[in-house]
C-alpha cells in the first residue's frame, strides 16, 4: 500500500519503492482526507504504476475526525497489507509536540514493515 498526498516526498517515495512494486500482485494507493489536488494526483500516480506494469487501485478514506495515521493503520489492518509505502514528512520540535506527527505515530505502532522516503 502508497499511503499517497500530492507531494514531492509522496512522489520519491513512490519512485524508490517501484522495484519493489514492480514485483507485488496489487498495490492500493490511499489517500485520507483527500482535497481537489490529492484526487487528481492519486489517478495520475495509479495511471504512472500502470504503465510500469503495476496493478494499482485507488482508494480514498474520508473520515476528518480521524488523524491521518489512525486511518492509514486501519486501511493496513483491514486490507492485510504486508507494505506500506509512504513519505516521511518532519516538521519542527515545537510543532510535533503541540500536535504530533503521522510518520511518528506510525512507526510506534505499525504492525507490518514500513519503506519511508524524504
Amino acid at each position: 500500500m502508497i499511503a499517497w498526498r500530492a507531494t514531492r516526498e509522496a512522489t520519491r517515495a513512490v519512485h524508490d519503492a517501484m522495484p519493489v512494486l514492480e514485483q507485488a500482485e496489487e498495490v492500493i494507493v490511499c489517500s485520507v482526507n483527500p482535497d481537489d489536488r490529492d484526487h487528481l494526483a492519486g489517478a495520475e500516480i495509479c495511471t504512472h504504476l500502470a504503465r510500469h506494469g503495476v496493478n494499482a487501485t485507488l482508494r480514498h478514506i474520508v473520515a476528518p475526525d480521524m488523524g491521518v495515521a489512525d486511518c492509514i493503520l486501519s486501511a493496513v489492518a483491514d486490507n492485510g497489507i504486508d507494505l506500506l509505502v509512504m513519505c516521511g514528512y518532519g516538521h519542527s520540535r515545537l510543532r510535533e509536540l503541540a500536535f504530533g506527527g503521522a510518520t511518528r505515530e506510525i512507526m510506534h505502532a505499525m504492525t507490518c514493515p514500513v519503506m519511508i522516503s524524504h
